[in-house]
């Protein structure tokens, strides 16, 4: 957030600590059990949500040289993800030409990308340099049987792919000022470009991908859930919440924001005190944690709705002097409290919805980033509930 939106969000959240209140939704929310646990609506998510529209990969830093790369599966497509010597990010589809064989795993840095199973190379433009067994292959034109190109598009510090392969007549790159619309300015304030990545995890919780991203969206759960652990250092259930398009962000106080009341307004410093917790539609979480940035990215189980894979990564500020146990401190605390508290709840009530006992969940009007989610993907997929 720019100064201003900050005093803006400050007094907000100072005038409902004070009224004992919170931003409302307009209603309640019912959602049936099954957005959670039906094969069909998870088949219908991964299709809208997962390969027509933009997903975030991370911040730039992720791929900081020419020749990083980076290679992950998102919810089925094999994605390669790679910054040229122009110092452009292009992304490709991870399957030879050949035989359909991942040409990189994992992350790191390379000038070309070599299949494990016969050898084919490719550049990191996406171009087939060549095959093995020329005379086998005499009639293949090189030209033609590059990568296949994904768009892609690197913003104000931050990576997006379409997992769906480029169109004819279709740009390779995504204008995703529009999608993000009013959400742009926030993120461009926080100069993410500035955050070099310190770490990396992935899990496998049994949840649908949902409740990975519905754990982040209320405050509503910090003092019962959490109490021995995070919630001393939250006010719970309070908290603003500013949508933007399908995105959102919602902001929550820190017990130490009364430490600001005795200074003039104009002398206030809200930054300290707040936690911006922006929704990236469809499946990211982006925290702005005082010091560090925290992101959580849920993708859906291949073929289950009640699988799904979490990867949290910790982006550090590069000018830091604070040592790598500072942060590896912080990782901590973050994976033991989802993992130790938030998950393993998550897939108890993902049993409960399954077994058929319910029909639908409530989302309170406390709750409205949460509310606003659930409506998002019901906009995006077209559906009524």
């Amino acid at each position: 957030m720019n100064k201003h939106e900050e005093l803006a969000v400050g007094r907000r959240l100072i005038g409902h600590i004070d009224g004992r209140t919170t931003d409302l939704a307009a209603d309640l929310f019912r959602n049936r059990v099954a957005a959670y646990s039906c094969p069909a609506r998870a088949k219908l998510e991964r299709e809208r949500l997962f390969r027509e529209r933009p997903i975030f990969m991370g911040l730039s830093t992720r791929l900081p040289k020419p020749g990083d790369y980076l290679a992950e599966d998102v919810a089925g497509m094999p994605v390669l993800l790679v910054r040229g010597g122009d110092g452009a990010v292009r992304a490709f589809a991870n399957i030879c030409r050949h035989r359909g064989a991942p040409v990189a795993q994992g992350c790191g840095n390379a000038r070309a990308f070599v299949c494990p199973y016969h050898g084919w190379t490719y550049d990191e433009a996406g171009r087939l340099l060549g095959t093995t067994d020329k005379v086998g292959f005499a009639g293949v034109d090189l030209a033609t049987h590059g990568l296949v190109r994904l768009p892609a598009v690197e913003r104000h510090g931050l990576l997006f792919v379409r997992p769906k392969p480029v169109g004819p007549d279709e740009s390779p790159s995504i204008d995703i000022d529009a999608d993000l619309g009013a959400l742009m300015p926030d993120l461009v304030a926080l100069k993410l470009d500035t955050h070099p990545l310190h770490s990396t995890d992935r899990v496998n919780p049994r949840i649908n991908w949902k409740f990975a991203v519905d754990t982040f969206l209320e405050g509503y759960h910090i003092p019962h859930l959490h109490r021995k652990t995070i919630a001393p250092y939250f006010i719970g259930n309070v908290g603003t919440f500013d949508s933007a398009g399908l995105h959102g962000r919602m902001c929550v106080a820190r017990t130490s924001i009364d430490t600001v009341r005795p200074l003039p307004e104009a002398e206030r410093n809200y930054r300290p005190h707040v936690i911006a917790i922006y929704q990236l539609f469809p499946n990211t979480i982006l925290i702005w944690q005082v010091d560090h940035i925290e992101v959580w990215r849920a993708f859906p189980g291949r073929n289950d709705a009640s699988h799904c894979e979490v990867e949290l990564a910790i982006y550090k500020p590069h000018d830091t002097d604070k040592p790598d146990a500072y942060w590896e401190k912080n990782r901590d605390i973050a994976i033991r409290t989802v993992l130790e508290e938030d998950f393993p709840l998550g897939e108890r009530m993902q049993i409960g919805f399954e077994s058929g006992a319910t029909e639908e969940v409530i989302y309170g009007r406390n709750e409205p980033s949460l509310v606003h989610f659930h409506s998002s993907i019901r906009c995006a997929l077209g559906v009524a509930a």
